[in-house]
């Protein structure tokens, strides 16, 4: 993934030592912000839901996401994202929502010692949707795992055909073998007597 990450920044990773900040947007029908830090920062993303600033919450949801691989391939990248599932609020807001295919962006953001950080001081880290999500419970612990894909998930994926004329058309202009399909009731007794 190419990044802008300008001059002033590149210094600050060039830095002996550097503080930064994972700001996590996840498209819900109600948008949810989260970030790494102890405290709530403020950030206004061009890739946010809602515009303007929205404020990134320090909560004890989140708890880590997994390596995000990059290459010059093309292919598809995934991420993992975890949280905990002993409080089990993260559990209600994927269940009680369409989680599939909504949007993940993750920014990095280079703070400050005072938490203090400007929109030039921040870059992307990952922009993926959310294919599946998987639960773990252990004995004194649970996690909620929300598996993310980046934009090329589905890139080569064959879609299937549909029993309809006008997919049989497409594959063989002028064959009518589907033409009455929508008009069967019942199973089709191949090979036997009916």
């Amino acid at each position: 993934m190419s990044r802008n990450i300008n001059a002033g920044l590149q210094n600050k990773l060039e830095g002996r030592s550097i503080f930064v900040a994972d700001l996590i947007e996840m498209h819900f029908d109600t948008p949810i912000y989260f970030t790494t830090t102890n405290i709530n920062l403020s950030f206004d993303s061009i890739t946010a839901p809602t515009a303007g600033t929205n404020t990134y919450l320090a909560q004890g949801q989140f708890l880590s996401y997994g390596n995000i691989i990059e290459s010059s391939d093309l292919r598809i990248g995934t991420l993992e994202l975890t949280f905990t599932a002993v409080d089990t609020t993260m559990v209600a807001v994927v269940l009680n929502n369409n989680y599939i295919d909504k949007r993940v962006v993750i920014y990095r953001a280079v703070l400050g010692e005072d938490y203090a950080f400007t929109s030039n001081d921040v870059f992307l880290v990952f922009d993926g949707r959310i294919t599946g999500y998987l639960i773990k419970e252990a004995e004194k612990t649970a996690e909620i795992i929300l598996t993310c894909a980046s934009q090329f998930a589905d890139f080569e994926r064959t879609n299937g055909r549909r029993t309809n004329p006008a997919s049989q058309n497409l594959h063989f202009p002028g064959d009518r073998g589907m033409d009455y399909s929508p008009q069967i009731a019942k199973d089709i007794a191949w090979g036997r007597p009916v």
